[in-house]
């Protein structure tokens, strides 16, 4: 019992007492600058609900499967070539498992990595690629649920454009 009273409840107390300060010194900030507050409040909350739906590598693979099953269903007579130039080079890459996802909280990135799944270990050590580098990679950017480049390549995905040239 004297181990449970010092190890776990007195430590625990004073966490408690610690953030109880915290959040009185904050409310007494709020009452004296109330748009600060304001704004701050606005900034963190909508940072979490954007972290919050920000796609995952998983939600990439849905819609690209998804996208090209449209593409599939319709005829190649039809089908916008840069609709399914993109979707085919995706999922060419996701074939060979050169897609890699990054979640930097507000965003998630998908980018081409050069690097044999076979071999990574190896380019993990000897291939220090530039940001410049990285840039060139970036195969999509999701936002808020919904992947943008991908999103955009399949407008008019029906349409065909040299048809009516």
């Amino acid at each position: 019992k004297q181990w449970y009273q010092r190890r776990v409840r007195g430590p625990a107390i004073n966490t408690l007492r610690d953030y109880k300060d915290v959040f009185v010194e904050a409310g007494k900030k709020a009452v004296k600058q109330p748009i600060k507050t304001c704004i701050y409040t606005t900034l963190a909350v909508t940072g979490g609900v954007v972290s919050y739906y920000a796609p995952t590598e998983a939600d990439f693979r849905a819609s690209s499967l998804r996208h090209h099953h449209r593409l599939i269903l319709i005829s190649e007579r039809i089908r916008n070539k840069n609709s399914e130039q993109f979707i085919d080079a995706t999922r060419k890459l996701e074939r060979e498992g050169r897609l890699s996802f990054a979640s930097l909280g507000l965003i998630s990135v998908v980018y081409e990595s050069y690097i044999d799944p076979d071999t990574r270990e190896f380019g993990k050590v000897f291939m220090k690629p530039r940001l410049a580098e990285y840039l060139d990679r970036i195969v999509d950017v999701g936002f808020l649920g919904e992947w943008y480049y991908m999103s955009r390549a399949m407008v008019d995905y029906d349409i065909n454009d040299e048809e009516f040239v």
